[in-house]
């Protein structure tokens, strides 16, 4: 399954991303540094150490050379005693490091220890004037640093002090948790604030959104919003703007070029069919002349109905304030209009099946269906529908029509849904068929009108004006194929509270 992110989304995964790599890697780094700075340190305790006790003890030698037996070896009592005496003074001292101070002999005996918590014995180091660090491993693994005692400038013993390297291990822990929690504090505050700070700079990108939502071909006179400033963004806005006063131009010399050409033909063809109706009168006696004439008035009438529906299609389009908008009920309005044409409906054997709110199946019963808009151009909207439902309904069938309430988001809406068992529109055209001048492909138009019993063909703009009459009530219509066959026509008008 492909996930698609918007703009935003990968804006903000890449913020949030880079910043959990870049404390990641500030992690690491710090890690490194902390181990080998503590190990430094260690070292340097270890070297400062060791150098101080050597000094101490080669001052001790110093000092007493010459009295007593062996005074220059580490196993006299003498020195014992002042070792001893030592380690007691060491031990009420401070250390930065548990550590375990050992005095050998030459061959690697251990004279005196200041306590028994590490083998330093266990551990051959070779004789060296200089200072050594060894790292012991085992259980538990230590670090040590042997020097020389020097005297009359020889070795007379060593000293090895160690230190367990379990004491890094424990302040590198306390180190890591402390890390991650700071580490993970930064990322959330920054994450947090990088996330108000992209949500606060698409703010012109949302503004522009927003008056965008406004624009339709009825409002192409508004305009996006513009943000501060010289940057991509409000260039963008202002190429989209100059683009819809473009539009809004052409929209507008289209509307009244419909309405121009509409009113200038229609007194020439009010001209020419009177002519014509003088000449049939004149040859009604001439049957060659008179089919003639006749298809000739037949014709105008075809080029007048559809100028007059073309201007008012301008005028519904041109936002001509056609829409008198005052309380109606939807259920007189249907019911006028079926009754109406109550004739074409017998003329092909055809009925109603009526399903209305309530479980009602007949407009005595059904209770009124409360809406805001004007009702001659709802009249008019419906009307297309049933002369669609009537042309390609087969004589003897049935159109359903059933009304229900619906609801899209916190406003109420009226369901009205017209089937009829009829040809199903293909699905390529389902959308197509609200189009100006479209026709359904493989369907013959012309077997349907003339067994519907009506004089005139359609000229593919019925369902047109429909769909301007429902959006200009608010409403959204859309065509689709019930599964029990035939098509239908559903339409979501608002619905008032009674």
């Amino acid at each position: 399954m492909t996930v698609v992110l918007s703009v935003k989304q990968k804006i903000l995964l890449s913020l949030w991303l880079m910043t959990f790599l870049m404390l990641v890697l500030a992690g690491v780094l710090a890690s490194v540094w902390f181990t080998q700075d503590q190990a430094k340190r260690l070292d340097a305790f270890l070297v400062t150490e060791s150098h101080s006790v050597q000094e101490l003890l080669q001052t001790y030698f110093n000092t007493n050379s010459g009295e007593g037996v062996g005074v220059d070896s580490v196993s006299n009592a003498d020195f014992q005693g002042f070792v001893d005496a030592y380690f007691k003074v060491r031990l009420d001292r401070p250390q930065p490091y548990k550590t375990t101070l050992g005095i050998f002999s030459t061959s690697g005996v251990e004279v005196k220890a200041s306590n028994s918590a590490l083998n330093l014995s266990s551990v051959k180091v070779p004789m060296m004037a200089r200072l050594q660090l060894v790292t012991v491993e085992g259980f538990p693994p230590y670090r040590m640093a042997v020097v020389s005692v020097m005297h009359n400038r020889r070795a007379i013993g060593t000293i090895r002090l160690a230190c367990l390297t379990t004491t890094l291990e424990d302040e590198w822990h306390s180190y890591e948790f402390s890390l991650v929690a700071v580490l993970g504090l930064i990322f959330v505050s920054f994450g947090l604030l990088g996330t108000a700070s992209i949500h606060w700079s698409l703010r012109p990108i949302r503004q522009m959104s927003l008056s965008a939502q406004n624009i339709s071909d009825s409002h192409l006179d508004l305009r996006l919003v513009v943000p501060p400033g010289k940057d991509k963004i409000a260039q963008m806005a202002e190429t989209l703007n100059k683009l819809l006063a473009k539009l809004e131009s052409d929209f507008e010399f289209e509307e009244a070029l419909v309405g121009h050409l509409s009113h200038e033909l229609r007194t020439p063809l009010t001209i020419l069919r009177a002519r014509n109706e003088i000449a049939l009168d004149k040859n009604s006696d001439k049957p060659e002349f008179r089919s003639v004439f006749e298809d000739n008035l037949a014709e105008i009438d075809s080029i007048v109905s559809l100028l007059t529906t073309l201007l008012n299609l301008a005028r519904m389009e041109g936002k001509m304030g056609l829409v008198q908008r005052r309380p109606c009920d939807l259920a007189v309005v249907l019911k006028d209009l079926i009754e109406e044409f109550e004739p074409l409906w017998e003329e092909k054997d055809l009925s109603f099946q009526l399903t209305l709110p309530g479980g009602n199946t007949s407009w005595a019963q059904c209770p009124p269906l409360k809406s805001t808009g004007d009702p001659a151009l709802l009249r008019q909207g419906f009307l297309n529908i049933l002369t669609n439902a009537f042309k390609y309904t087969p004589k003897g069938s049935r159109i359903h029509l059933s009304i229900d309430e619906s609801k899209a988001g916190d406003s109420p809406q009226w369901r009205i849904t017209f089937r009829n068992p009829g040809p199903p529109i293909p699905e390529e055209s389902l959308d197509l068929v609200f189009k100006r001048f479209y026709r359904v492909e493989g369907q013959d138009p012309d077997h349907y009108e003339k067994t519907s019993g009506l004089e005139q063909r359609g000229f593919g703009l019925g369902l047109a004006i429909t769909k301007t009459v429902v959006e200009l009530h608010n409403g959204r219509i859309r065509a689709y194929n019930p599964a029990k066959g035939g098509a239908a026509f559903e339409i979501l008008l608002p619905r008032s509270h009674p």
